[in-house]
C-alpha cells in the first residue's frame, strides 16, 4: 500500500478501503462517524465493505440528501445532523458534490455559523482556528478534484454563488481504492477522463511556478490517455487503477490554482441554473481554449502533446478533439440543457472570474462568447 503525504494523508491500493478506514479511525480515536453519501453508495457490495471497516462499538449516522450542487441549506442541514448525533468524524463517500458538501459543513461546524456566511465574509476566505472536525474522503471515479482541494463552490440561499477557500477544507485523510470504481458506467468513466484532460491542460498552462504540479499534470495525462479505452470497454482493474492514479495526480496539480476552463464551465452552470457535468462540459471547451492560446508564443505545447500521445504533425487542439470527441458524452451544450439565451450572460460572468486570467493569454468577453457559441 502507498501512503502519500502531499497536501494530506492519501491511502492508495486495491481493496484498501477496509484496512485504511479502520486504521485511520483507530489512529484518530473516532467512534461516532457521520457517513455522507448518495443512497446508492451505502447499498450493495461496496457499502458492506464500508460498514465492515468501522471499529467495534462504533455508532454510525448517515446523511444521503446530496444536492446536485452544494447549497447553503444542505450544508447547514448536514452540520445540524452532525451536532444532533454528537458525531466526531465525517466520512464522505462518492463524487465531487458529496465531498464538497461535507467540506463546507465541516467549516460551518468549525465557525458555529450558517454555511452561507463563510462565502460572504472575508472574500470567501474565513479566518479559522487550528482545529476542525476530521473528514475522511473516499472518492469514486468523479470525486478527486474535491478530495484533495482546499475550496468549494456553494450556492447561497439568495441565489448568489460563492467560493469558500481555506487550508482546513482539505480532508484529513483520502482513501483511494480502485476496486470501488469497477462497474462504473461508460458515461461516468468518460466524464472522469475528460475532466482529467481538461483540468490538466488548463493547469499546465496556468501561470504559477510549481514544478511538482506540472509533473503531476503530465503524468496524469499519459495515464488517462493510455487506459481510457480499456477502462470503458473492458472494465479492466489495471486500467481502472491507472485512471484513478491519473485522476488523483490531476487533482493534486490544482495547487497552481483554478484556470480558464473552470471559470467558463462554472459560469455556464451558474447562469443556466442546471447541474452540468464538468467533464462533459469542459470536453467541449478545452480544444477551443487551446486553439485560443496558440495565438501567442508558449513553450508548453510540445510537452502536452508528448504526454497526450499526439503526433508531431498534429496540433494540440486537433489532437485533443480527436481523443475527446468520440467519448460517450453529449456533443453540444444544448444537448445538456443549456439555452442559447444564457450564453451572453455566461460569457460576461466568466470574464469577471479571476481564474480566467490564469493562462498564457487573457480571454476577453467576446472571446468567451465565441467559444460558447461554437460548442452550443
Amino acid at each position: 500500500m502507498a501512503l502519500i503525504n502531499y497536501l494530506t494523508r492519501i491511502h492508495f491500493a486495491d481493496s484498501v478501503l477496509e484496512e485504511a478506514l479502520r486504521s485511520e479511525m483507530e489512529r484518530m480515536g473516532k467512534r461516532r462517524p457521520l457517513i455522507v453519501a448518495e443512497r446508492q453508495h451505502i447499498e450493495g457490495g461496496v457499502a458492506e465493505g464500508l460498514y465492515a471497516s468501522f471499529p467495534i462499538r462504533t455508532k454510525i449516522a448517515t446523511f444521503c440528501d446530496i444536492p446536485p450542487t452544494v447549497t447553503e441549506q444542505a450544508a447547514d442541514q448536514l452540520a445540524r445532523l452532525y451536532q444532533a448525533e454528537e458525531c466526531d468524524l465525517m466520512v464522505a463517500f462518492g463524487g465531487n458534490e458529496t465531498i464538497d458538501l461535507a467540506k463546507v459543513a465541516r467549516m460551518a461546524l468549525l465557525h458555529d455559523k450558517p454555511a452561507g456566511m463563510l462565502g460572504r465574509e472575508d472574500n470567501g476566505k474565513p479566518e479559522v482556528a487550528d482545529r476542525s472536525a476530521d473528514l475522511i474522503a473516499i472518492p469514486d471515479i468523479s470525486g478527486f478534484s474535491s478530495a484533495v482541494s482546499d475550496y468549494s463552490r456553494i450556492s447561497l440561499d439568495d441565489g448568489a454563488q460563492a467560493i469558500v477557500r481555506a487550508a482546513q477544507m482539505i480532508p484529513t485523510v483520502v482513501i483511494c481504492d480502485p476496486t470501488i470504481t469497477l462497474g462504473t458506467s461508460a458515461a461516468a468513466g468518460a466524464s472522469a477522463a475528460a475532466g482529467v484532460i481538461a483540468r490538466g491542460v488548463g493547469t499546465y498552462f496556468a501561470s504559477g511556478f510549481n514544478p511538482p504540479a506540472d509533473g503531476l499534470v503530465l503524468d496524469s495525462l499519459s495515464r488517462v490517455v493510455d487506459n481510457t479505452e480499456a477502462a470503458l470497454k473492458h472494465d479492466d482493474l489495471g486500467a481502472r487503477r491507472e485512471m484513478m492514479a491519473g485522476s488523483l495526480n490531476s487533482a493534486l496539480s490544482m495547487q497552481k490554482g483554478l484556470c480558464a476552463v473552470h471559470a467558463i464551465t462554472n459560469a455556464v452552470a451558474a447562469v443556466s441554473k442546471i447541474h452540468l457535468d464538468f467533464g462533459a462540459t469542459s470536453r467541449l471547451i478545452v480544444p477551443h481554449l487551446v486553439q485560443f492560446y496558440s495565438g501567442v508564443p508558449c513553450a508548453r505545447f510540445d510537452a502536452l502533446k508528448r504526454s497526450l500521445r499526439i503526433r508531431d504533425e498534429i496540433d494540440l487542439a486537433q489532437g485533443l478533439s480527436s481523443f475527446l470527441g468520440p467519448l460517450p458524452l453529449p456533443n453540444t451544450l444544448s444537448r445538456m440543457g443549456v439555452k442559447a439565451k444564457h450564453l451572453k450572460e455566461a460569457a460576461l460572468r466568466a470574464s469577471e472570474d479571476r481564474a480566467i486570467r490564469n493562462g498564457p493569454r487573457r480571454l476577453a468577453n467576446a472571446d468567451i462568447a465565441h467559444i460558447l457559441k461554437s460548442v452550443h
